[in-house]
This record gives C-alpha cells, sequence and structure tokens, in this order.
C-alpha cells in the first residue's frame, strides 16, 4: 500500500500573504494572489519535492472571516477539516505586530495538537527584526522571520519543514489522467469534484463565482490515479470586471490546456448558452478531448426520447457538440458519474493512439474518391499525409496548393478521419504543406547553362 504525502498546510489571517508564500514555494504563480481581503475560499495544493522529501504543500483561506459573509461558514468548517489532517502547519503572521486574531490561532492550533511553525512574513528589511520582540507575548520562543515577497529565509523554513514530517522516499508519480471541470458558474462543477473525491474538496454554493481558483486534487479509481481540477466559473469577457475574475479566467484556461480531457458541465434546466459556446470554444482552440455532461439531469421531466430530442436541440443551436460524447449526469445524485471517468479514460487512449503512413494515405484516398470535398474551382490534390504527434493527433498534408485547403475543407478532412479512425470527442489537428513554387530564376539560369 502507497504511503500518502504529508499535508503542510499555510494558515493565517487574510491577507497575511499566504498565497504569496505558496506561489513562492512553488516557483509559480498557482494561488490567485490580490489586496482583497478573504480573496482565497477553497484549498490549494502542490506536490512538493525537497531533497529526500516529498509533501503537499496547502495554502488555506484566512480564518479570520466575519460571520456576516455568507460562504464563512462553509469556508471555516472546510479549513478546520483539512488542518485535522495535516501533518504540519505554518502559522504565518505579519510584520511589524500581532493582531488580537493571532492569538485565536495559536489558540486552534494547540487544540488540534499539529506540529506547528510560526513564521512571521513582511520581514522585507534588516531593520524589521527589530520588531520580533512584538510577537513573543504569544509565550513562543521561536519564530521564523520570512518575506515571501523577496524569498528571503526559506532555507531555514524548509529544514523546519523537514525537521517535523517523515521523509516518504518516494518520488511523486505522475497521474494516469488528467481532467479539468469546465462550465459557467453554478454549473455543478465542485459538487462533482466533491463527488469524485468523496468529501467536501471544494466549496459548494449558490452563490455564482464561489470557485475562484483552480482546486486540483487526485483520487484513486480502478487501481488508477485520476488528478481532477474544479476551475472557476468562466463568464463572457465582457462581464470581466476585476482582476480576480480575470486572474480565475487565465487559471482555467491554463489548466484546461494541462489536462488531458475536459469534462463541460451543462445546466440541464438552463440549457446551452452563448457562455456555454464560448467555453467549448476555449477547449478547442486547447485541442483538448471533451465530455459534455448534461448536468441536473434529476429536474428534468423525461419520458424515453427525452434526453436524444435535448442532445438534437443540442446539436442543432451548437454544431460542433455532435463531435463529442454526451452524457445526462447527476452530480448532486452521482448519475452517471462513473461513466464520465470510464469516458475520459477512454478518450485519453483514442488522443494517443497512431496509425501508420500507408494506412492513413490509403484512407485519405477512399476520402478523396467519394467527391464530397468542398468545390473551390480548382481540383485539390494531397500528393500524401502523415501522422506528426499524438494528443490530440496531428497530422500534416503534403497538397498542389496550400491557398485552396480553407477552413472548410481541413473540417471535412477532421470530420471523415474522426470517422474512419473512431476517434468521436477527439480533436484533430491538420497542417497544410503546399508544394514549393517553382524558382523562375533558377530555371532560367538553367537554361542558360545549356
Amino acid at each position: 500500500m502507497k504511503k500518502k504525502l504529508p499535508h503542510v498546510s499555510i494558515i493565517g489571517r487574510r491577507n497575511v500573504g499566504k498565497s504569496t508564500l505558496f506561489n513562492a514555494i512553488i516557483k509559480q504563480k498557482l494561488a490567485i494572489v490580490d489586496n482583497i481581503p478573504g480573496l482565497t475560499r477553497d484549498i490549494i495544493n502542490y506536490n512538493v519535492e525537497y531533497n529526500d522529501y516529498n509533501f503537499i504543500l496547502s495554502d488555506t483561506p484566512g480564518l479570520d472571516l466575519p460571520d456576516t459573509e455568507e460562504l464563512s461558514k462553509n469556508i471555516l468548517d472546510n479549513a478546520v477539516k483539512h488542518l485535522q489532517n495535516s501533518a504540519l502547519i505554518i502559522l504565518l503572521l505579519e510584520n511589524p505586530q500581532l493582531d488580537s486574531f493571532d492569538h485565536e490561532l495559536v489558540s486552534m492550533t494547540r487544540k488540534l495538537k499539529v506540529p506547528t511553525i510560526m513564521a512571521i512574513n513582511k520581514m522585507d528589511d534588516p531593520q524589521d527584526m527589530e520588531n520580533l520582540i512584538n510577537f513573543y507575548e504569544l509565550g513562543i520562543s521561536e519564530f521564523i522571520p520570512i518575506s515571501a515577497k523577496y524569498k528571503k529565509n526559506f532555507d531555514l523554513l524548509f529544514t523546519k519543514i523537514c525537521e517535523n514530517i517523515q521523509p516518504v522516499g518516494r518520488k511523486i508519480n505522475e497521474p494516469d489522467i488528467k481532467i479539468a471541470l469546465a462550465g459557467r458558474p453554478n454549473s455543478g462543477k465542485s459538487t462533482l469534484l466533491n463527488q469524485f473525491m468523496g468529501q467536501t474538496r471544494s466549496i459548494v454554493s449558490d452563490i455564482p463565482g464561489t470557485t475562484r481558483d483552480s482546486v486540483k486534487d487526485t483520487f484513486q479509481f480502478e487501481n488508477r490515479t485520476v488528478e481532477i481540477v474544479d476551475t472557476a466559473g468562466i463568464r463572457k469577457k465582457r462581464n470581466i470586471k476585476t482582476n480576480v475574475e480575470y486572474f480565475s479566467l487565465t487559471r482555467t484556461i491554463e489548466s484546461i490546456s494541462k489536462c488531458d480531457v475536459v469534462i463541460h458541465l451543462i445546466d440541464a434546466e438552463a440549457g446551452l448558452t452563448e457562455t456555454d459556446k464560448k467555453i467549448a470554444d476555449e477547449i478547442l482552440k486547447a485541442h483538448k478531448p471533451i465530455i459534455i455532461a448534461i448536468n441536473k439531469w434529476d429536474l428534468i421531466e423525461k419520458d424515453h426520447k427525452t434526453f436524444k430530442e435535448y442532445c438534437d436541440r443540442l446539436t442543432f443551436h451548437f454544431y460542433r457538440a455532435a463531435d463529442f460524447p454526451i452524457i445526462s449526469v447527476s452530480a448532486k445524485d452521482k448519475v452517471r458519474i462513473h461513466k464520465l471517468l470510464t469516458t475520459a479514460f477512454d478518450l485519453k487512449i483514442k488522443a494517443e493512439s497512431r496509425i501508420s503512413t500507408s494506412k492513413l494515405n490509403q484512407h485519405i484516398e477512399a476520402i478523396t474518391k467519394q467527391r464530397k470535398l468542398p468545390t473551390l474551382g480548382r481540383d485539390l490534390k494531397i500528393y500524401y499525409a502523415t501522422q506528426v504527434d499524438t494528443i490530440p493527433p496531428q497530422f500534416k498534408f503534403f497538397v498542389n496548393d496550400a491557398k485552396i485547403f480553407k477552413e472548410d475543407v481541413i473540417r471535412f478532412f477532421q470530420k471523415e478521419l474522426q470517422k474512419i479512425m473512431n476517434l468521436k470527442g477527439i480533436p484533430i489537428v491538420i497542417k497544410i504543406e503546399g508544394k514549393p513554387p517553382r524558382d523562375k530564376n533558377r530555371a532560367v539560369h538553367k537554361k542558360s547553362k545549356k
């Protein structure tokens, strides 16, 4: 049985620099950082390797959330459950002095009985060390002064982390599949993530835009490791008015670009919206296999024809939907969520498939002989084709004239190859290379030589 990696969790008040510290340690901008208090709502995890130590670093929400905020109880309950299962806590305080809530945080960590490192952030200049005396009233003798912004004293911080956790002694293995959940706000992404995980991993609320960061975690499915990412709900770009919404969007697009398969959730009651089409466009732009999950199917009155009629309406309003598997689900009731995972694995296997050059050219010849190609006033000639990459399958066509291979012609070959190679749900990339133009000067020169 594999030994689980220990969780090292960063806690503290809002705006003390938890997300800045988290990003600095993992050396990338994964958690959204802004001056808005209470920005982080979910717990963000990242696997860290340091010498012989491997652990999961967690960025948690600020624990001094006011009771008046609608999401406070859900956020705090989720954070406390996470801390109870942590191997180590980094309690982040803020230069130049203590806040009254810091005493409550110290008291909470003592009750949790989880080893705790006290770190004082924003110790950016040498003269800031004089403020250490302001923190001794907590009755704690050892503090680590750090600057998350300038990455100061990180060696000491890592040393203290390693002193408090056991070396796991194994490398972090790549997951068997990476799945991103995408969709509009309130389409049910966080509920689906929690059902996959078997626990409250992402905050669920009727308030649109509850998820701001991309929440990533792993779980086991049929002896395989699945990495799942719950992305922030994508809005229309013209409705994005704040830095937070902008960074949420960029994190979502980045998560889509790094995954193997995207599950695009559509609210069954709301139906397909213009925003859903924009989301599908972003996924297609990243050339990712797509599963369309019609969520909240439990709320739809139905008979044996309902699903087919729903799919027909969907493809009528968005013809590209016919290219993807469409599955009706209820994340809340766990209906067909197993099928989502089996379909995702199936799509990944297909996206990795290769076809020999000889067989591919036989198919191309058969397609061109059908005489169903869009007519553009000139014969299209494909001299030969070859597969150049996988995930997604990418092909290069060597043709007589690249200019006449317009978008509708390429789309035609994409659809035909999807049918022949059984690649429904898999985007196909076709690159066109035309015959190089004849060099007239060179020809004349040769002629004169004779």
